[in-house]
């Protein structure tokens, strides 16, 4: 009894550990995701969509972090901001800002 007792309850906290991390935001999912709804709007090329994949990837790691401040949280949109200015064209770029919410989305 005692065994079967023991073998249900380590069970239960394999199970319990295992949904916990599946809860978690995965940076590299979340980057995909946002690169995925930027080419939907506009078509890229390999090299900026490699670039971007690797912005949008520092961005959702950075705001997986519990204790940014106001501060960092509007360096970062800079820093999106940025590289978005460098890796899409003058045309592409006025385009996606036409589009408020995807910009704020991608951005924020």
């Amino acid at each position: 009894m005692k065994k079967i007792f023991a073998i249900l309850a380590l069970f239960l906290a394999f199970s319990i550990s295992a949904n916990a991390q599946d809860s978690q935001k995965n940076p590299d999912t979340e980057a995909t995701a946002d690169l995925t709804k930027l080419t939907q709007f506009i078509a890229l090329k390999e090299n900026p969509k490699k670039a971007l994949k690797f912005a949008f990837y520092d961005k959702n790691k950075a705001l997986m972090q519990t204790t940014l401040s106001p501060q960092d949280k509007a360096q970062i949109k800079t820093t999106i901001e940025n590289e978005l200015a460098t890796n899409l064209t003058a045309e592409q770029l006025e385009k996606l800002k036409a589009n408020t919410r995807l910009y704020e989305e991608l951005t924020n």
